[in-house]
């Protein structure tokens, strides 16, 4: 369901901006709670409250200004180091010691919005035994007594033979100095649990799985759609969990291992409501062998590592580039949206936007966003920043593969391609439905030279409609809307996995199937590679 739904009058509708109010809170409410452990990506932590912390022997050092040898560009840290390397931060070598283990602070860079520093230690076992690390839990304090919470995570680097790691918190320098303290409690390492299931498994099956984080997996449903099995069930956890362990199920079919992407759907309790979808036919989902993944704390090292340092926020503020820019009519018609300002800044380069039009005309979304700096392409993307839909900013945002002292004269062209176009019109697209009953029955229509077939069918008294296409670069229906005796009604809005099965299922319930049924396709969507623009920028 698109966030950026059309207003029109007089059609009732679901109140769209409460429940991303709702989605988003609830969002912030999770990445909150995981980030508390500073996992890396894929990798959820338990946190567990620490019960001794081992005393902590704080160095304060003096900034070293030699080049930062640590390959941070296997991390994400390539803008970090671009700016350190040309005096935009600060570069440190401070160490502080605790539980045996040394931790170092690299280096922070600040660029008016965003505070990253770097971070390594040895970990003092073998990491290789492990599939992830994290630090439960980083604050960083300035001299004010401000305390804001880092984000971040840690990944081993094999060459250094050290964890390496970037973390993040709010800027509150703008163009100032001021001392800070970092800390950091406790590490952590995780690795994979795999439990084997009984092999005769269906819809209404509790299973036991024998461990403590995870006790119980109830199967809701399993379902078959185009050739894959659609697998909802739920899993017994604490109220703490949030799902941070990525429990899933893995189907095993002799040497072969199948997995699926889980999706965590919304649940009114502390269990998880999870759907998977795997790619296989019903024969094959009875034959696997049906075994529970999940990711578990290994081993914890109590600590906590304090370090003192003076971040200057004036030299980032004064290597900041901007640029106001202008869009030409080819490429607001084409991408729907206006350009409005370049920004470079020592972490990142910003292309901001203003999206101008409506689902009805069709909203486009970019795959694939480039941009050429001199001689040197380089990938990004679409992205979003502000506090909340009010303040929201659309910008395409890249990480600049150098540093150059003077931007004015850098050659920049971006390059937009794979163009995906979002749409709901309700002007036209509509088409009169037999009187429903339990048998299926089927209709069709064309929408923007695309195909669209739609079984629809009775489950007491709600109304099923479920629709595909097998029309090449259709993208799948997301919404239908339906028109009963001319007024708009939609369908109950029930949460969806993040993989599509190429079926989309709406349910309309206690709707009146005696009176004139008019279905349209709602929300769709379809690629249109005729968008695809490139517009020089500087």
């Amino acid at each position: 369901m698109s966030r950026y739904f059309e207003k029109e009058q007089n059609i009732p509708q679901p109140e769209y901006d409460a429940m991303w109010v709702n989605i988003e809170q609830e969002a912030t409410k999770r990445k909150a709670t995981l980030q508390q452990s500073q996992e890396a990506p894929m990798h959820r932590a338990k946190i567990v409250p620490a019960s001794i912390v081992f005393s902590c022997f704080l160095l304060v050092a003096i900034p070293v200004f030699a080049s930062v040898t640590i390959n941070w560009d296997r991390i994400g840290g390539r803008s970090v180091t671009n700016a350190l390397n040309n005096d935009i931060g600060q570069r440190y070598d401070l160490k502080a010691s605790s539980a045996g283990i040394t931790m170092n602070l690299n280096g922070v860079v600040t660029d008016g919005e965003k505070m990253k520093m770097l971070i390594s230690l040895d970990p003092g076992t073998d990491p290789t035994s492990y599939i992830g690390f994290a630090i439960e839990k980083t604050m960083v304090t300035s001299n004010s007594d401000t305390k804001e919470q880092a984000h971040g995570y840690l990944n081993y680097d094999p060459k250094s033979q050290k964890l390496l790691g970037i973390y993040e918190t709010i800027d509150t320098l703008r163009d100032r100095k001021k001392d800070y303290t970092l800390e950091a409690q406790n590490l952590i390492f995780y690795r994979n649990q795999d439990i084997p299931l009984k092999t005769d498994h269906q819809a209404g099956d509790t299973l036991v799985t024998g461990t403590k984080q995870y006790p119980n997996i109830y199967i809701e449903s399993v379902r078959q759609t185009n050739n894959k099995t659609v697998v909802r069930f739920r899993v017994a956890a604490a109220p703490s969990d949030l799902g941070r362990g990525n429990p899933h199920l893995v189907m095993k079919a002799g040497d072969k291992e199948i997995d699926a992407i889980p999706t965590i759907l919304p649940s009114d309790s502390p269990d998880l409501h999870i759907e998977q979808v795997f790619n296989m036919t019903a024969q094959d989902w009875k034959k696997a062998n049906l075994h529970f993944c999940y990711i578990e704390e290994a081993k914890r090292i109590e600590g906590t590592w304090k370090f003192e340092f003076e971040a200057d926020g004036k030299k980032a503020s004064e290597a900041i580039y901007s640029k106001k820019l202008h869009s030409s009519a080819e490429f607001q018609e084409n991408t729907g949206t206006t350009l409005e300002q370049l920004i470079v800044t020592p972490l990142d380069i910003e292309i901001l936007v203003t999206e101008r039009d409506s689902l009805k005309k069709g909203i486009v979304h970019y795959k694939t966003a480039q941009l050429v700096i001199g001689d040197k392409k380089i990938n990004g993307g679409w992205n979003i920043k502000g506090a909340g839909p009010e303040d929201y900013q659309h910008l395409y945002q890249f990480e600049s593969p150098e540093w150059y002292k003077d931007w004015s004269d850098v050659p920049m062209k971006l390059i937009l391609k794979d163009a995906v176009i979002e749409k709901r019109d309700t002007s036209k697209n509509w088409i009169t439905l037999h009187k429903p009953k339990e048998e299926k029955q089927f209709a069709e229509l064309n929408a923007d030279g695309y195909q669209i077939d739609f079984t629809y069918y009775t489950e007491g008294k709600d109304l099923i409609v479920e629709s595909k296409s097998g029309s090449p670069g259709f993208k799948g229906v997301n919404q239908t809307t339906m028109r009963i005796n001319g007024k708009e009604v939609v369908p109950e809005i029930i949460a969806k996995g993040m993989v599509s099965t190429g079926v989309n299922v709406d349910r309309y319930k206690d709707i009146e199937l005696d009176g004139k049924l008019e279905l349209n396709p709602g929300i769709y969507k379809y690629s249109d590679p005729g968008r695809d623009i490139e517009v020089i920028l500087k």
